[in-house]
């Protein structure tokens, strides 16, 4: 048995967490690029749709009195964590599946009142310890879970159970397919042609037929549709392969010098997460996005690469790449609304791999990593402004 814990409008909850005036009012939460993350119940009964830009809903934001708050992902975090943590305490088996998502596992032998006990109690103390309302579902498998939350998002109480086939058929004959965990948009486009609407008319066909039309992803699908569990919890951190450190501006950059010091400062932030995982990267790419909305100043749509050898997480070295790059992604006369730095080809520190005809500056590398400790220590005691004034300089 499994349970899926998620969190109700999850930006807006940790908005009104710290801000109680917000609750029974309309809100969204935007990007600095003007884009909405995300809507609480109020606002979505007005209309305001996911990933709507501000300057769309501007009338409706005045006519109906919307809050609109800026992004605050420290504090999401920070929530996110604690929530995680309060699981962990209660449940032997939890997955992290994203920053608003848990997935739970639950003994098969308990009985199901029993289990939803259990979830209401891990719902209430999550409630009562951090303010973030969570709707739990609980079924036989991961899909038939998230099946589940969904319907509980819509029940007073907040918990919401599929366990016998009868009433998991009831749910799937009206559930949408494209509200199915795991199919896009794309694929919910193509399906109809296939005669497939709906949940249960997928959770009817041949899983052989679909894995060879479609996906072996699919079949499983319609395994997990069936109570058949394909997919396990997975209890293990997984590895980052990459690293990615971006910026939305709410006042387009029209300079290259102000973006220069905005990639320097993304880039020592992608070194300095990068050192905090115990890290190296083997190479670095810098992108750059101009306004979609407003394309009559040109739209920007630049990016460059390198890779490193040996793998670094040398601020320095990341900056550096920065500085050589910045003539190739400002033009000028255009603007910028969004910027980044992202890492790949990352490995631990300790595995560092050298090509075969490479002769590293062994001395030089531990010289480079002793600084680097160093800066980090400084943030550690100073704050970050300090950091990166002191990576720059280096």
């Amino acid at each position: 048995m499994y349970a899926v814990f998620d969190a109700n409008n999850f930006y807006v909850s940790c908005e009104r967490v710290v801000n109680p005036k917000l609750n029974g009012v309309p809100v969204v939460v935007a990007n600095p690029g003007g884009i909405v993350l995300a809507r609480s119940n109020e606002a979505k009964a007005l209309g305001i749709g996911m990933a709507a830009p501000l300057f769309k809903i501007q009338e409706q934001v005045k006519q109906f009195g919307i809050e609109v708050r800026p992004t605050r992902f420290t504090l999401y975090a920070d929530l996110s964590a604690r929530i995680a943590t309060i699981l962990h305490g209660l449940f032997p088996m939890v997955e992290e599946y994203s920053i608003d998502e848990s997935f739970v596992f639950l003994p098969d032998s308990a009985p199901i009142a029993e289990l939803e006990r259990q979830c209401i109690y891990a719902r209430e103390r999550i409630l009562s310890w951090t303010g973030v309302p969570v709707s739990v579902g609980i079924s036989t498998t991961k899909t038939l879970a998230k099946v589940a939350v969904k319907l509980a998002k819509k029940t007073p109480s907040g918990v919401m159970s599929i366990v016998a086939d009868t009433s998991r058929n009831t749910v799937l004959k009206t559930f949408p397919i494209g509200d199915i965990w795991g199919i896009g948009r794309k694929l919910s486009a193509k399906l109809p042609a296939y005669g497939i609407n709906t949940a249960l008319e997928l959770a009817e066909r041949d899983p052989i037929e679909i894995r060879r039309k479609f996906s072996v992803t699919l079949a499983y699908t319609i395994q997990e549709l069936n109570g058949i569990s394909c997919f396990t919890v997975d209890t293990a951190p997984k590895p980052a392969k990459s690293l990615m450190c971006t910026e939305s501006y709410h006042e387009a950059i029209g300079e290259s010098e102000v973006l220069l010091e905005r990639l320097r400062a993304l880039s020592a932030r992608a070194g300095t997460q990068l050192r905090k995982q115990r890290e190296v990267a083997g190479g670095m790419g810098v992108f750059v996005r101009g306004d979609r909305f407003h394309k009559e100043r040109g739209f920007l749509a630049l990016q460059e690469m390198t890779t490193f050898a040996p793998p670094t997480a040398n601020t320095p070295t990341l900056t550096k790449f920065v500085e050589d790059s910045i003539g190739n992604l400002f033009v000028p006369g255009s603007l910028v609304k969004r910027a980044g730095v992202f890492l790949f080809d990352l490995m631990p520190e300790a595995h560092r791999q050298y090509g075969l005809f490479e002769n590293p500056d062994q001395q030089k590398i531990e010289k480079d990593d002793r600084a680097m400790k160093a800066i980090d220590s400084i943030e550690r005691k100073w704050g970050q402004k300090k950091r990166t004034f002191l990576e720059i300089k280096v």
